[in-house]
C-alpha cells in the first residue's frame, strides 16, 4: 500500500494570492495584499504591497512576523491605514503576540513608522476614513451576555450563537466605533442585543447609513433595515424597512441617495434562488428603485460598491457564465461591463476622477493577480505568482458546452492529465462545486488546485456548473429550489455521458465522483442512487436535513427549512425532508466512499459525516472516514496549508486505490 507521505502535491497557495487591490485618490499608485503559505511554520503570511503606476515592479510596503491587510488610502492620499496583529511600538510586550487581535496602524503614505490608533479588546475590522480624513469608522464585537465569573460555561439564549470558521459567539454583538485617525479613544455608535451589518459615511461626514435589523427575533427573519445614526451620537433612525436581505451599500457623494445590494421578496419561504438587485434609495424618504430588474444576474451581496464621482453611477460585481466581472450601472438603470474577458474579478477600487479601476482577477491558469482598467485599455501588472507557477504543473482547461435533456445549455471544463497521450485512456473525476448558487469558471483557487492536483496524478478532470449554479441567469439559478438532486443531478449524470461519448481518453470504467458541502451533498446523493462511479470522495457534506436543521449555523434560518420543504420545519414535514436526505439511501451505497470532514464545521457539522460513516460500516460498505481536528468548513480552502495538503493526498490515495 503507498504511504500517505508518498504522496506529492504540488504548492499550495492561497485563495487569492494578490487581494484588496486599493488605488490611491489620484489614481498614481495601488496598494494590495500578497499572501503566500509557510509550510514549515504551517501558516499563510500577508503584507502590503505598493505599486506605482508610473514603474513596473511593485515594492512590499509592510513588514514582520505579523500579518498587515485591509490597507486603505485617505482621503488626500498622503497616510495609509491598515490592520495588524503586531506589537504596539509603545509597549511592544504587552500581550501573546500569537492571541493579539488585529489593531489600526497609520503610517505615511510616503513611508516612515506605522503608529498604533486603536486599542480594542476584541480587535477590529470594516474600516473606513470619513471623508475628511480626521475619523475611522469601523466594526467590532462588544460583549453583551452573561457569564459567572470564573466560569467557562456558555449561557446562549438565541438561535444565531455560532459561525463557521469564527466559532461560538455567545453575547457578542458587532457594532459601530469611530476613533481619530491620529489616535485616541473609540466611540461606540450603536449598542444593544443587534449586529451591525453593512455601514456607510455620508459625504458630509456627519452622519453613518448601517444595515440591521432591532427586532427580538431577528435571528428568525431574512429581512434587514438600513439605518442612520449621527456620528456625534444619538439613537439610531430607520431610513427604510427593508423587504429582504441587504448586502453591500454605499452614500452616493451627491448625498441624495443610497445604494445597496438586496432582495424585495413576495414570499419569504421560497427565495434563495431569487436574483440579488441593485437597488436606489432617496435619502429624503421614499422606495427604493431596483436599477438591475431586467438583468438576469445575481448581484454578489458583499461586493463592494462604488460610486462615481459625479452620482451617476454604480459600480459592482456580477457573475456571468464562468466569469465575473465590475458593472457599470447608471442611476437609470443603464448597465454595461467595466472589464471583460475570462477572468473572474474578485475585488476592485476606483480612483477619484473614476477614470481609472483596479482590480484583483484570476484565470484558468493563474492565481489573482493585480490589473487595470483605465482609458489605455485593460491589462494584467503584476506577476506576483510568477515563481510559484514555475513549480506548478498547470494543464489548461478545455471549456465545453452540451445541451440537457429539456433543452438547456449548461456549461463544463475538461482537464486533461499531466503527460496526455491520444491514443490512452485516462480515469476521470468528476468534481461538483458547492453552494449550491456558486459556480466553477475561469478562475485558479483552491478547488481548481485540486483539479490540477488530480490531474498531475495522471486523471483527466471534469466539472460542471449544472442547475441552480449562477451566472446564467435567475430561471437556472432556481430550478433546483425545492428540489435537490433532481435536474442538478440529471444535469450531472448528462454532462458524464456528455464527456464519455465526445472525450475518447475518459475511461467510462474508471470514473470517479467528489465534491464538497453543497457538492457532498450530492455525492452522497448520486451514490444513493447510482453505481456508475466506482469511486467517491465526499467532503463537508450533509447526509440528513432533519439533524441538520438544529446542528448547522444556518441550518435553521435557511435551508432545509426555505429551500426543501417549502417554509416548513423539519418537524412539520418529516417525510419530506427524509425523502431529499442522502442517508434515507445508505442501503443503495455500493460505491467505495471517502468520507472527509472538518471536526470545527459549523456550516455542515461533522455529525453529517459521522451518522453516514457509522450507517455504511454497520451495511459492510467499502469506506473510510477522515477527521481534520480544528479546521472549519473551508479547509479545502484556508485551512492550515498542511492539513490541505494531506486531504490532498487522501484523495488521490482513494482514487489511486479504486480508479488505478
Amino acid at each position: 500500500m503507498q504511504k500517505l507521505e508518498e504522496i506529492e502535491i504540488m504548492p499550495l497557495f492561497p485563495m487569492d494570492p494578490v487581494g484588496d487591490p486599493q488605488i490611491s485618490p489620484d489614481g498614481s499608485h495601488v496598494l494590495f495584499t500578497y499572501s503566500e503559505v509557510n509550510m514549515e511554520e504551517d501558516k499563510y503570511e500577508t503584507q502590503i504591497w505598493m505599486l506605482d503606476l508610473n514603474k513596473k515592479k511593485p515594492v512590499q510596503f509592510t513588514f514582520g512576523k505579523e500579518n498587515s491587510a485591509n490597507p486603505r488610502w485617505s482621503p488626500d492620499g498622503k497616510r495609509i491605514l491598515f490592520t495588524s496583529n503586531r506589537p504596539s511600538p509603545d509597549d511592544p510586550k504587552s500581550e501573546d503576540e500569537k492571541k493579539k487581535k488585529a489593531q489600526f496602524f497609520v503610517i505615511p503614505a510616503d513611508g516612515g513608522e506605522a503608529r498604533q490608533i486603536t486599542q480594542v479588546e476584541e480587535g477590529v475590522q470594516s474600516p473606513a476614513w470619513s471623508p475628511d480624513g480626521r475619523n475611522i469608522l469601523f466594526k467590532a464585537n462588544v460583549f453583551k451576555g452573561e457569564k459567572a465569573e470564573g466560569s467557562d460555561v456558555k449561557i446562549i439564549r438565541r438561535m444565531k450563537y455560532k459561525h463557521d470558521g469564527k466559532g461560538f459567539s455567545v453575547g457578542m454583538y458587532t457594532h459601530l466605533f469611530v476613533v481619530p485617525s491620529k489616535g485616541g479613544k473609540a466611540k461606540q455608535l450603536t449598542d444593544g442585543l443587534f449586529d451591525v451589518e453593512a455601514s456607510d459615511w455620508s459625504p458630509d461626514g456627519k452622519t453613518i447609513a448601517f444595515v440591521s435589523n432591532f427586532a427580538e427575533d431577528a435571528d428568525r427573519s431574512f429581512f434587514r433595515n438600513i439605518y442612520t445614526v449621527p456620528v456625534k451620537g444619538g439613537e439610531p433612525e430607520l431610513l427604510w424597512e427593508g423587504r429582504g436581505q441587504i448586502g453591500a451599500i454605499a452614500w452616493a457623494p451627491s448625498g441624495q441617495y443610497l445604494a445597496f445590494i438586496g432582495r424585495d421578496i413576495e414570499d419569504p419561504g421560497m427565495v434563495w434562488h431569487r436574483n440579488a438587485e441593485l437597488y436606489l434609495l432617496p435619502v429624503d424618504g421614499g422606495k427604493p428603485k431596483c436599477l438591475t430588474p431586467e438583468f438576469d444576474r445575481t448581484a454578489r451581496g458583499a461586493t463592494k460598491l462604488e460610486w462615481s464621482p459625479d452620482s451617476k453611477h454604480i459600480y459592482l460585481a456580477f457573475p456571468d457564465r464562468g466569469a465575473a466581472h465590475v458593472y457599470k450601472v447608471s442611476v437609470e438603470g443603464d448597465i454595461k461591463a467595466a472589464t471583460e474577458g475570462d477572468i473572474r474579478v474578485s475585488a476592485f477600487s476606483l480612483d477619484d476622477s473614476g477614470a481609472k479601476i483596479a482590480f484583483n482577477a484570476s484565470t484558468a491558469v493563474s492565481p489573482t493577480e493585480l490589473w487595470i482598467k483605465d482609458g489605455k485599455g485593460q491589462r494584467r501588472l503584476t506577476e506576483m505568482n510568477k515563481g510559484l507557477l514555475r513549480k506548478l504543473r498547470i494543464s489548461t482547461p478545455e471549456e465545453f458546452w452540451f445541451t440537457a435533456s429539456d433543452g438547456v445549455e449548461v456549461q463544463g471544463w475538461i482537464v486533461k492529465p499531466r503527460g496526455y497521450q491520444e491514443e490512452k485512456k485516462y480515469p476521470t473525476a468528476m468534481q461538483i462545486h458547492g453552494g449550491p448558487r456558486s459556480a466553477y469558471g475561469y478562475k485558479l483557487e483552491g478547488a481548481e488546485h485540486e483539479f490540477q492536483v488530480l490531474a498531475d496524478h495522471g486523471y483527466s478532470v471534469v466539472y460542471t456548473n449544472p442547475r441552480a449554479s449562477v451566472g446564467y441567469g435567475e430561471q437556472f439559478a432556481g430550478l433546483v429550489s425545492g428540489a435537490w438532486g433532481e435536474r442538478d443531478y440529471q444535469d450531472i449524470m448528462e454532462a458524464t455521458d456528455y464527456i464519455i461519448e465526445n472525450y475518447g481518453f475518459v475511461d467510462p470504467d474508471r470514473f470517479g465522483v467528489l465534491g464538497g458541502s453543497y457538492g457532498g451533498f450530492m455525492t452522497n446523493w448520486i451514490v444513493g442512487h447510482t453505481d456508475r462511479y466506482k469511486a467517491a470522495v465526499t467532503m463537508r457534506s450533509i447526509s440528513n436535513w432533519y439533524s441538520f436543521h438544529g446542528t448547522s449555523d444556518i441550518g435553521w434560518m435557511t435551508l432545509p427549512t426555505h429551500e426543501l420543504i417549502n417554509g416548513k420545519d423539519p418537524w412539520d414535514d418529516p417525510e419530506l425532508c427524509m425523502e431529499k436526505s442522502p442517508i434515507t439511501y445508505v442501503k443503495n451505497m455500493t460505491t467505495p466512499l471517502l468520507i472527509i470532514h472538518s471536526e470545527e464545521d459549523y456550516r455542515c457539522p461533522i455529525e453529517q459525516g459521522e451518522q453516514l460513516y457509522i450507517a455504511l460500516k454497520k451495511l459492510g460498505r467499502t469506506t473510510e472516514f477522515v477527521r481534520f481536528p480544528g479546521e472549519p468548513h473551508g479547509l479545502s480552502r484556508d485551512g492550515k496549508p498542511k492539513h490541505r495538503k494531506e486531504r490532498l493526498q487522501h484523495i488521490v490515495r482513494w482514487f489511486d486505490r479504486y480508479l488505478k
